[in-house]
């Protein structure tokens, strides 16, 4: 069994081979990795899938649906789709591929017990996540001002003030790297007449080290508005195909279906491996640390069904996978989330 440290070194190598890194990005990547354990888990998704196939390769057998992959309970949020309706659901999809279902709901679960002043028990974690995963089905993300919003509405936390908001994204230094092509598609999802000045930009634990660039303007009518843009590169499940053929399998088509069936964010797009997306003052994360007991776990039964949502783009094979989810027995479930639990904690201490 590769040691943590191997792999990582394995993945960084990589990926600095399949697009351009930044050093100095990766090298705080590592320093936040050695700090605490869920910066590991979410900068790891590499090691992830190589223990999950190591200690529960059960796991990969599971019907196959359209997976977020990098999943963890920060991986959740607000946005505006095309109609300027604000909804919640999964807002992070850079690591969409074809996979095992069970892969998702149990690294969810994982993310929850290892995330910092989590007010749910350990069992009730496993038990929460895999009964509303089971109980998910297709759908649009929850809209916040509908009734399927109204638990979710008291726990949205307050908007920063707009200035201080983008005044904020250009702490970054102005830069001029910005392919063409992504600044051309990042002025048609923004407001008319929106002229930008790009600034680096730094944030989330995963992906530090790509290029992440942020464009800060005005538009016509005189507002305020940000396009942030990520270059992705291949997805980790290409560099995990190494591992057996059980692991993700990567499907460009995937993005666009998945956007149109949830009703994702309307200024949002895809230039080759780029990513672009919306910065706002009201594009927020409800965060799971704090909440009281009966909050946190009314939020980890949003997030495990706003899962499954996503899976449910394939009605027929998330009707298999809901199908094996509802036949998987509780205690079963949660000996898996035990285990990658265990097992990450082992590699935090040798990685440290």
């Amino acid at each position: 069994m590769s040691s943590a440290r191997q792999l990582t070194t394995d993945y960084d190598h990589w990926l600095a081979e399949q697009i351009p890194v930044v050093a100095e990005e990766v090298t705080r990547k590592h320093a936040e990795m050695r700090a605490d354990r869920f910066r590991f888990l979410r900068g790891t998704y590499y090691l992830w899938l190589a223990r999950v196939a190591e200690r529960l390769p059960e796991v990969l057998d599971a019907a196959r649906v359209p997976i977020v992959g990098d999943l963890h309970v920060e991986n959740f949020g607000t946005w505006r789709d095309k109609e300027q309706v604000r909804r919640w659901g999964v807002n992070d999809l850079d690591e969409l591929s074809w996979g095992p279902w069970l892969l998702d709901p149990l690294r969810l679960a994982v993310s929850a017990r290892l995330a910092p002043r989590i007010a749910v028990g350990d069992k009730a974690v496993s038990d929460t996540v895999l009964a509303a995963y089971a109980g998910s089905g297709p759908g649009k993300a929850v809209k916040l001002a509908g009734k399927r919003g109204a638990h979710l509405r008291p726990l949205v936390p307050e908007f920063a003030h707009p200035k201080k908001f983008y005044r904020h994204l250009r702490n970054g230094s102005p830069v001029t790297d910005v392919p063409a092509p992504v600044v051309a598609a990042a002025e048609r999802i923004a407001e008319p007449g929106w002229t930008p000045q790009w600034y680096d930009r730094e944030a989330g634990t995963g992906s530090l080290g790509h290029l992440r660039r942020v464009g800060v303007g005005d538009a016509a009518d005189g507002t305020t508005h940000a396009r942030e843009a990520k270059q992705l590169g291949p997805g980790t499940a290409v560099w995990a195909a190494r591992l057996g053929s059980t692991m993700p399998t990567p499907d460009p088509t995937l993005f666009l279906l998945v956007m149109g069936a949830i009703s994702g964010p309307g200024a949002i797009a895809r230039v080759g491996d780029w990513h672009l997306r919306d910065l706002a003052p009201d594009v927020v994360r409800i965060e799971l640390s704090g909440l009281r007991g009966g909050d946190s776990k009314t939020l980890l039964t949003s997030m495990a069904e706003a899962t499954g949502t996503v899976h449910a783009v394939d009605p027929t094979a998330f009707k298999v996978a809901r199908g094996e989810a509802r036949e998987l027995d509780p205690r079963t479930f949660a000996k898996y989330v035990d285990t990658m639990v265990d097992a990450l904690e082992q590699d935090f201490t040798d990685y440290r």
